[in-house]
C-alpha cells in the first residue's frame, strides 16, 4: 500500500518545515524523493491512472514534483501529457506549456502534493488561456487545507489518492 511504501522510504518527515504555500507545518510529506523511488514512483502513478476522467485528452504534470507521475500515468495509459512550467521560459521557444495541447483538449491536472491548490488554479489558468478545458484534477497527497474548495470555486474537481490525514492517522 502506497501510505505504508511512504513511510519505508522517508518520504514522511517530522521537524519545522516551511510548505510553498508559506505555512509553517510540523510534518512534510517529501513526494520528490518518492518520484525517484522506481517502486514508490510506479504505485502513485498506477493510482492516478486509476483516478483519470472517462474522455480525458491529456495528462498535465506540473513543474517539477508531480511530471515523473504524469510521465509514468500517460505511459500506462496512452494518453498524452504536458508539461506546465512555473514561469515562461526566458529562452528557446518561450513556452509555459510543452507538449502538444489542442484548442479544447479535455486536460487533467496532475499534483504530487497540495495544500492550497495554487500551483493547480496557476496551471488551469494557463492552459485554459492555451484552450484547453480543465474541470478535474488529480493529488497524490492533499494536505487538507483548503485545496478542495479553492479548486471547486474555478469549477475544477480534486480527487486525492492519500489525503494527510490518512497519512498521519499511523502516528497517532
Amino acid at each position: 500500500m502506497l501510505k505504508e511504501r511512504l513511510k519505508d522510504i522517508g518520504a514522511i518527515r517530522f521537524g519545522d518545515f516551511t510548505l510553498r504555500s508559506g505555512k509553517k507545518s510540523s510534518y512534510y510529506i517529501d513526494l520528490k524523493r518518492a518520484t525517484c523511488d522506481p517502486t514508490t514512483l510506479e504505485m502513485m502513478a498506477d493510482a492516478v491512472a486509476d483516478r483519470i476522467p472517462e474522455g480525458t485528452d491529456r495528462l498535465a504534470g506540473l513543474e517539477m514534483g508531480s511530471v515523473p507521475i504524469a510521465a509514468v500515468a500517460s505511459v500506462k495509459t496512452r494518453i498524452p501529457m504536458i508539461i506546465v512550467r512555473k514561469e515562461k521560459k526566458e529562452y528557446g521557444t518561450g513556452n509555459r506549456i510543452e507538449g502538444e495541447l489542442r484548442n479544447g483538449d479535455r486536460v487533467l491536472i496532475i499534483e504530487d502534493t497540495t495544500t492550497t491548490g495554487g500551483q493547480m488554479i496557476k496551471a488551469a489558468e494557463v492552459i485554459r488561456e492555451a484552450g484547453g478545458v480543465v474541470e478535474s484534477a488529480v493529488v497524490v497527497v492533499n494536505r487538507e487545507e483548503g485545496a478542495d474548495e479553492a479548486l471547486r470555486s474555478r469549477g475544477i474537481i480534486l480527487s486525492s489518492v492519500l489525503t494527510a490525514g490518512e497519512i498521519l492517522e499511523k502516528w497517532k
